[in-house]
């Protein structure tokens, strides 16, 4: 009996569906997001680079080869020398005589010693560089996020109205046979059996463009995030902020916003470096030689022997490059400049109206509250009313229908206050999986 109920519940562990919450979709959503991925990887990508950046101020080692043959080589006379060398040779004759053939392998060290801050600049633009691509990153979560959101919440939607929808529709049955009943007794009239069952053919038919939407809608969802609708268990309510709030969320956080601040500190150390690329470049450098001659030119044998010293670089004249540099790089940051303020004032806009259209659903909630219960009562009245015949049964599918039109309305309107608290969050950089 152990071992029967072992296999049931193991067995039922993957018939049944799974029960996720809306934020470990929203986690999955992230996880299977192939842009995502790629995002991540320009992360990567950046650390590696401030990684290299780094290790340009340390030093490297290189290996350089070369052969040189000459047409023309170096000869010592003994005429040349200014005294006497010996009077038994002749005046003209070669005493020393340089090859044409010249073979060096090199073994150079190079550090780095001063560089007027263009290798610290470069390291510190990479760091900014890998934090902008986190910011980057957090954005596409974020506004991934807000798409499988939004996709449940208008799933859910589809799937109220069409409970409603349902409703209304077994309400129409059981008025039809009700109807039928009394037409077979000839007490009421064949247009009003003909009346409901037009109504109800009506519904039928929103009710099938009501699933083909859920099905558009579910196909969706799983597309984004790999779950069904129907196996998230619960969707966690947002917490509702005030404007000021939301506000001060936005100005301090959103990613978009950061991004922009350390592209401008990218191009303020930028403008730094190509100050510093018209200061003085020192570098210290060891070699080990082996070559023929070597440095004795006048041995036509391989030899052994090192050299080091410092090697100063300076620009002197470049038609004044680097002021160029400099002046793109301002105009660069008065276009961030702009971008960002046009995104502030964009977004706050967005935000105001959000926050308004929150107010209007709020009573609008109320109303059709309201509403619904006076529509209940309104059929039970029209109800008795028709049934002493003494109003017409288009009255009382009118009532029927305005309740359902109210309900509809509400669950509607309940769903777009979700997906509002969603793409507030989504607009000001919010985002609570995190």
């Amino acid at each position: 009996m152990k071992k029967l109920m072992f296999y049931v519940l193991w067995t039922a562990a993957f018939v049944l569906p799974a029960e996720v919450t809306l934020s470990q979709a929203v986690a999955n959503a992230w996880t299977i997001s192939r842009s995502l991925d790629s995002q991540k990887s320009e992360e990567e990508a950046a650390a590696i680079a401030g990684l290299t950046a780094l290790r340009q101020k340390y030093f490297s080692v290189y290996f350089n080869g070369s052969y040189r043959y000459t047409s023309d080589k170096v000869q010592v006379k003994i005429s040349d020398f200014p005294f006497p060398i010996n009077a038994e040779i002749p005046p003209g004759t070669v005493v020393l005589s340089a090859p044409n053939d010249n073979f060096d392998l090199k073994m150079s060290l190079v550090q780095p010693i001063y560089s007027g801050g263009v290798l610290s600049n470069a390291v510190r633009m990479e760091a900014i560089r890998e934090a902008a691509e986190r910011d980057l990153t957090r954005l596409k979560k974020i506004e991934l996020a807000g798409k499988v959101k939004s996709s449940f919440f208008n799933h859910r939607l589809f799937c109220k109205k069409r409970d409603s929808l349902d409703l209304l529709l077994n309400i129409l049955k059981l008025h039809q046979e009700k109807l039928e009943n009394l037409y077979r007794e000839e007490l009421v009239r064949k247009s009003d059996l003909l009346e409901t069952r037009a109504k109800a053919d009506e519904i039928r038919l929103s009710l099938e463009d009501l699933e083909q939407l859920i099905r558009s809608e579910a196909l969706n969802f799983s597309t984004l995030c790999g779950y069904e609708p129907r196996d998230i268990d619960r969707a966690e309510a947002a917490r509702t902020d005030s404007f000021a709030e939301a506000r001060e969320i936005f100005l301090a956080g959103h990613p978009l916003l950061r991004w922009l601040d350390e592209r401008a500190r990218i191009l303020q150390i930028q403008k730094k470096s190509i100050s510093g690329a018209y200061l003085p470049q020192l570098n210290a450098f060891a070699e080990l030689h082996y070559g023929r001659p070597g440095q004795n030119f006048f041995k036509d044998q391989w030899t052994v022997y090192v050299q080091g010293g410092l090697s100063v670089t300076l620009p002197v004249f470049n038609w004044n490059r680097g002021s160029r540099d400099k002046n793109m790089a301002d105009i660069a940051m008065r276009k961030l400049e702009n971008q960002r303020a046009d995104f502030i004032r964009e977004s706050e806009k967005s935000l105001r109206q959000m926050f308004s259209y929150r107010e209007s659903l709020e009573k609008k909630r109320v109303l059709l509250d309201n509403l619904s219960a006076n529509a209940a009562e309104d059929i039970r009245l029209k109800e008795s009313l028709y049934d002493e015949k003494q109003i017409d049964h288009t009255d009382l599918l009118a009532a029927m229908t305005s309740q359902e039109r109210y309900l509809s309305n509400r669950e509607e309107l309940l769903a777009q206050m979700e997906m509002l608290k969603v793409n507030i969050d989504t607009l000001i950089g919010k985002c609570e999986e995190e």
